[in-house]
């Protein structure tokens, strides 16, 4: 048993007690009262910590309370809390006491910024001297929806976003809404930056700007909603997320003096306008959504399956209903419902025996879309096709159009009903029906030949090399025919040509000399070096350097007894006995001007230095290339279409077939299929034999069926496979062996069969070489002539006019991706020639809707 004594002190109060009363068991009971007392007062300080409550939502705000009993705290406790939960408010400090306990209270708000459980490790209180340490909590925090994270700040703007259905299909089209909630002391929403949504697992196309409006309430507080409308589709099955979605958002709001004016229906200094507002930058970001996408099945899928997901319907009609064999059949056929339209393929005719097909021609139904506008769930195109009877027949066979159905879970082949025709028999089916009926002995039918398999390109390859190959943008390329150093190789040694460059280097040493102040102040200086000046003309030179090379004004002593001496010398009257300057005294002088020669050298050393290393900080063209390809990798599509694009616009600009790839499948992914065509031409342009390139392009060309420029002949488009260089060089090299050839045969000291048949081989050779070489490097196009006035349209539902306005009559619709010519610019119209099979047609087409082809220099072209 431990036995506490009192301190001298509390025995005099004992003692004190014990006299003013006269019974003893009330003067023990005191005692025993204050011993109490005592051990209580004297009792270790308790520390505690807690949350209240122990769990929020994200963005929601607790309290982390710290309770002292029975202690002195000396100074206040510095919160330590985890990364992910941050502190909202200064502390608040409260007292309270609990019979003879006396306690404080350290309050703190607290939130959590992201979903998860969290430690709030202990915290350090000295309290009477001595350091003592709380407990740990732990604080739950769950997703909260974009209305509650916000809710501490009734200023800022939320974010929400909207999936129609959360279990789908793969490639099945559902719709989603981004819903903006705004306050109502937001007092101005100046913009709205693009809606950002990840697409490396959906299909999303951008965000329209037209939206609805509407008003709500979320937990008192009045929103504005303004909700977007845009559709996706999943890229491929799995348990994926949407979003979140962000969004860059300039507003202004009343001030925080403003607001309390205004709660307390105070007056205004000066009324809503100066001073009470304030503009804020804000990037809101939305929850993400969790679907499950589903894959589509492999039993019963079609072989004319091309990827549609959607419910469709089909029809057909035929003009005109009576024709000959041979003669156009014009059909029209119409795809109605709701899905995944970009997959679709034209139907094909089952079955399509006896009829020869023409490209179709796929159009909007229902006219231009707006691209502003909300996209709608439902929608009607058209495949405006020609088919051509071969022989008698009484009706067109049915169209059939496959897709699977998301709604009645499986594959449906849609068929439209036959088309009753009268066909008669044309000149040609007449004459052959004619000798079979008197010949008697025909032969008997061939079978039809066995096709292969067309392919079913559904996607764009992403494969790029890992190293781009750069235009020398440095040096235009230009044939080797027109290059004076190319037959110089041929007939020259090649001493000549290093002797003209030391020369041309000598020459541009000598010129960067003389340039600038360094060069006007090496002139003075070789002014004053002259022997036979006389004292005035030295002198006034020597003032001149002087002042050139001190623009600021002159300091040194030295310095200004030499301007002294010029200025007596010039400008008074020359003393009887003033003494001529000897060579001593000119040594002098030009060694005081020397050190500033020196010095102008040295400025210009350090200029060039440091434009060459302002110039190296900026990223080389490989390594952006790198980064552009890292984020193709990583889904980052944007800013691979920046890194891409940023290279083009350098001065000098990085051009490269494997960026303008990358650049065209970025454009691809975020669905803008007219600039995608755009930059694969491009790439087509600068290496027509990758393969992927001319891949790509023909599964973009499937889907937009865009008009392009042909050569004129088969021979001028074989010859673009190569470079005019190249061709060149193999034409020299066919030469070459018809030359050696021809030594060998003159040099030979035997006539016989076997060396004289040797040379005839050879030459032959030679001639196969040279000929064709030759003849593509002729007629091969220049590539100022391949690309001069061509513009490549790259908006959607571009249409052609006879005049410059919209209220004109039509020519045609032109698809994204189509090639024109410039003719005639006319403000915001221009009037350009449209390629055609048949015959190339001309209208009036708006400016904004096209970029030129190769915008760079034509000599970079190969």
């Amino acid at each position: 048993m431990i036995q506490r004594i009192p301190s001298p002190s509390v025995q005099a109060r004992t003692a004190g007690f014990a006299g003013h009363r006269s019974r003893p068991y009330f003067a023990c009971l005191q005692v025993l009262m204050l011993l109490t007392f005592l051990l209580g007062s004297a009792s270790a300080a308790t520390v505690r910590a807690y949350l209240q409550p122990d769990h929020s939502q994200t963005g929601g705000s607790v309290k982390y309370v710290i309770t002292v009993q029975n202690g002195t705290v000396q100074s206040v406790p510095q919160l330590r809390l985890p990364t992910q939960v941050r502190m909202n408010s200064g502390i608040q400090v409260s007292r309270s006491a609990v019979g003879n306990s006396v306690g404080i209270q350290f309050v703190w708000d607290v939130t959590g910024t992201e979903p998860g459980e969290f430690v709030i490790p202990p915290q350090d209180v000295v309290v009477n001297g001595e350091v003592v340490k709380t407990n740990e909590v732990r604080l739950v925090v769950s997703e909260a929806a974009p209305a509650d994270a916000a809710a501490d700040d009734a200023n800022l703007p939320l974010l929400q976003i909207e999936v129609g259905k959360t279990e789908v299909y793969q490639g099945e089209v559902v719709p989603i809404s981004a819903s903006l909630f705004v306050p109502r002391n937001v007092v101005a929403l100046r913009r709205v930056g693009l809606i950002d949504v990840n697409k490396s697992d959906f299909a999303i196309p951008r965000f329209p700007q037209q939206a609805e409006t509407s008003d709500t309430v979320i937990n008192g507080v009045a929103y504005s909603v303004i909700t977007y409308r845009s559709t996706l589709s999943a890229l491929h099955a799995g348990d994926l997320k949407v979003g979140p979605a962000t969004s860059e958002l300039v507003f202004d709001v009343y001030t925080q003096d403003t607001q309390t004016q205004m709660r307390r229906n105070l007056p205004l200094p000066f009324g809503l306008g100066m001073g009470a507002s304030e503009t804020r930058k804000h990037v809101v970001k939305s929850q993400e959504v969790k679907m499950k996408v589903l894959p589509l099945p492999t039993e019963g899928k079609p072989a004319s399956f091309s990827g549609a997901v959607g419910d469709f319907s089909i029809t057909a009609t035929a003009t005109p209903n009576e024709l000959s064999v041979g003669d156009p059949l014009a059909v029209d056929i119409t795809i109605d419902g709701t899905g995944n339209f970009e997959a679709l393929n034209p139907p094909s005719l089952v079955p399509p025996d006896g009829w020869k097909a023409y490209p179709p021609r796929r159009y909007n139904v229902d006219g231009i879309i707006d691209p502003n506008a909300p996209p709608s769930s439902q929608r009607r195109i058209g495949y405006a096709m020609i088919f051509v009877p071969e022989k008698v027949q009484t009706e067109l066979p049915p169209f059939e159009l496959s897709f699977f159905s998301p709604t009645q879970k499986k594959y449906i082949s849609a068929r439209t009903s036959p088309i009753a025709l009268r066909i008669k028999p044309g000149t040609l089916a007449a004459a052959t029906a004619s000798s079979e009926g008197s010949g008697g002995s025909a032969e008997a039918p061939k079978p039809p030949p066995v096709l292969q398999p067309k392919p079913q390109i559904s996607d764009i390859l992403m494969n790029v090399p890992a190293k781009a190959r750069w235009l020398d943008t440095a040096i235009a390329t230009a044939p080797l025919t027109s290059s004076s150093r190319f037959w110089a190789i041929q007939s020259i040694p090649a001493a000549l040509v290093i002797l003209a460059s030391l020369v041309s280097w000598f020459r541009r040493r000598r010129d960067e000399s003389t340039q600038g102040l360094r060069g006007e102040l090496q002139q003075l200086w070789h002014g004053l070096e002259e022997s036979s000046l006389s004292d005035r003309d030295f002198l006034q030179r020597a003032a001149h350097f002087i002042h050139r090379s001190q623009p600021g004004g002159v300091k040194d002593e030295e310095l200004r007894q030499i301007l002294s001496r010029y200025e007596t010398q010039s400008f008074t009257a020359t003393p009887a006995n003033e003494q001529a300057l000897g060579p001593a005294e000119r040594s002098r002088i030009l060694s005081t001007l020397a050190p500033l020669l020196k010095r102008a050298v040295m400025v210009a050393a350090a200029f060039v230095m440091l434009s060459a290393s302002a110039g190296a900080a900026e990223l080389t063209p490989d390594e952006s290339y790198q980064k552009a390809r890292e984020a193709m990798e990583k889904g980052k599509y944007t800013d691979a279409q920046y890194l891409g694009e940023t290279l083009t616009k350098r001065q000098p600009p990085a051009l490269s077939s494997a960026v303008f790839s990358i650049i065209g499948n970025a454009r691809y992914r975020q669905e803008d299929l007219g600039r995608a065509a755009l930059w694969y031409q491009r790439a087509q342009l600068l290496e027509p034999l990758n393969a992927e390139v001319r891949q790509n392009l023909r599964h973009v060309d499937d889907k937009l069926r865009f008009f392009r420029y042909t050569e004129s002949s088969p021979l001028a488009e074989v010859s673009l496979l190569l470079p005019k260089n190249t061709w060149i060089i193999a034409a020299s090299v066919g030469v070459w062996i018809i030359l050696l050839a021809l030594v060998r045969y003159i040099l030979g000291a035997s006539r016989g069969t076997g060396g004289g048949i040797s040379s005839v081989i050879f030459s032959i050779v030679g001639l196969f070489v040279f000929i064709p070489s030759a003849t593509f490097a002729t007629i091969r196009p220049a590539p100022a002539d391949r690309v001069k006035d061509v513009m490549v349209v790259t908006s959607r539902d571009v249409r052609a006019y006879t005049a410059a306005t919209v209220t004109s009559g039509d020519v045609i619709v032109i698809p994204p991706g189509s090639q024109v010519r410039l003719l005639e610019k006319r403000g915001a119209w221009s009037y350009v020639e449209i390629p055609r099979s048949e015959e190339n047609l001309r209208g009036w087409i708006e400016t904004a809707t096209y970029t030129p082809l190769w915008p760079w220099d034509t000599n970079l072209l190969p």
